[in-house]
């Protein structure tokens, strides 16, 4: 059964009110009708995916988790105490926005106080009247949800509509621009040689290690895209990640099973829009090296690789890095590599950062003004002062203690408090 809420919003020169007292109003020098639909069942949904995964896909952040493929995935694999909705506007036959919700009970006011986050990171906004869009948006999300205190919106790029649409004022909320991070991308739109010569002594240590791997045996390469990209390969993938540092870390897929669950959604969807890749190096037949690859317009994104440690002094993560570099410099399709990471090893290869940043957006309410702006400046705190002083130790025991296996020892003694109270002490970025 559809469950479909329809607003409509007229654009006009109306003064700023909270969202509450006046969702059907956003500003703009135009007279152009937004309408709002908002969803809340797979099916309904289904009927806007098409328009959806075009505005994602042309947007100018070039991320994966924008398209709906993505979105739809995280939806079907929520926690048992959340909830979800969709909402999207459109001007005319056109989608200018679109906003996929999760409903989470606060973790001590419960459903009194409800907390929003998207299914994505960044929102997909239509750059040309993202303003407009972004403000109809929130006073429907204000409409569907009228309780909850605080929308949180994780790792908007630089380059994002959002921003744009933040140069007006949010009415009815506090926005609190939270920890930035800066994630490295590679601009493959150049010349190759020049990049290549750019690399210096690190190409040697290519040549070195590509001359170790093959007295390992024979060395095949594939880089397999489109439709040959199957979702069969997934579960070799996750057997290679499994067996390394990984697996003992506990953060390989194959140590959680609602993570593989997800990712195996994500996988199966990517594989059916033929934007899926898989990248790979075999000895002698035996994989060695496997990396995951999706498309978004110009964008390859590498979000997940792993290799054998057996032959880690061959540094095969590293030959299946050059050969994947190779292709993308080869490829009118694409202007740029991104693996989504701030990790330090990207440095060696030349990279850019690009900055991805949260944005907070608190009910202008007494109550969710004192339960979250305090929270979100202490977060702030401890990512610009106290995170880098943590112990690897201490986080690695954090990490540990996140994995599932340790927390059902606890949950059904401490149940709501202990999922509440971790991420406070933890602040979820360790």
């Amino acid at each position: 059964m559809q469950n479909v809420a329809h607003k409509r919003s007229e654009i006009g020169s109306s003064d700023l009110q909270p969202l509450e007292a006046s969702p059907n109003y956003v500003n703009s020098s135009s007279s152009r009708l937004l309408n709002t639909v908002t969803v809340r069942d797979f099916d309904a949904l289904a009927r806007h995916v098409p328009e959806w995964d075009r505005l994602a896909w042309d947007g100018p952040q070039n991320i994966w988790t924008l398209l709906p493929a993505w979105a739809e995935a995280v939806l079907r694999h929520l926690k048992p105490n959340e909830s979800w909705f969709c909402s999207f506007v459109y001007m005319g036959d056109r989608l200018v926005a679109a906003l996929p919700v999760i409903v989470r009970p606060h973790w001590l006011l419960g459903n009194l106080l409800p907390q929003l986050r998207p299914a994505s990171e960044d929102i997909a906004l239509a750059p040309d009247c993202a303003a407009a869009a972004f403000k109809a948006l929130l006073s429907e999300v204000a409409r569907q949800s009228p309780r909850h205190g605080v929308l949180n919106i994780k790792a908007a790029r630089q380059n994002s509509p959002l921003w744009h649409a933040l140069r007006e004022r949010a009415s009815g909320y506090v926005m609190y621009r939270g920890p930035c991070q800066r994630l490295w991308f590679l601009d493959v739109g150049g010349d190759i040689e020049n990049y290549w010569s750019s690399l210096g002594k690190m190409r040697q240590n290519l040549r070195r290690s590509r001359r170790k791997l093959e007295k390992r045996g024979k060395v095949s390469v594939e880089l397999v895209r489109g439709d040959a990209a199957k979702e069969d390969f997934f579960q070799e993938f996750l057997a290679l990640e499994a067996s390394g540092w990984k697996g003992r870390m506990g953060t390989a897929i194959l140590n959680n099973p609602d993570k593989r669950a997800f990712y195996m959604t994500v996988v199966r969807n990517f594989a059916r829009q033929g934007r899926l890749e898989w990248h790979s190096i075999r000895v002698d037949g035996r994989l060695i090296a496997g990396q995951l690859g999706i498309r978004c317009r110009e964008a390859l994104i590498l979000p997940r690789y792993a290799y054998d440690e057996d032959f880690s002094e061959c540094s095969p993560g590293h030959i299946l890095t050059e050969e994947v570099i190779k292709d993308a410099f080869s490829r009118d399709d694409l202007i740029e590599l991104n693996p989504m990471s701030p990790a330090d090893q990207c440095r060696l290869w030349h990279m850019d950062r690009d900055d991805y940043s949260d944005v907070h957006f608190v009910r202008l309410s007494l109550l969710p003004l004192l339960i979250h702006l305090p929270y979100l400046a202490a977060r702030a705190a401890y990512h610009d002062y106290v995170r880098s002083r943590i112990p690897v130790t201490v986080k690695r025991a954090i990490r540990q203690f996140k994995r599932r296996e340790y927390r059902k020892l606890l949950e059904p003694v401490f149940g709501r408090m202990l999922t509440g109270l971790y991420p406070v002490l933890s602040f979820s970025i360790l």
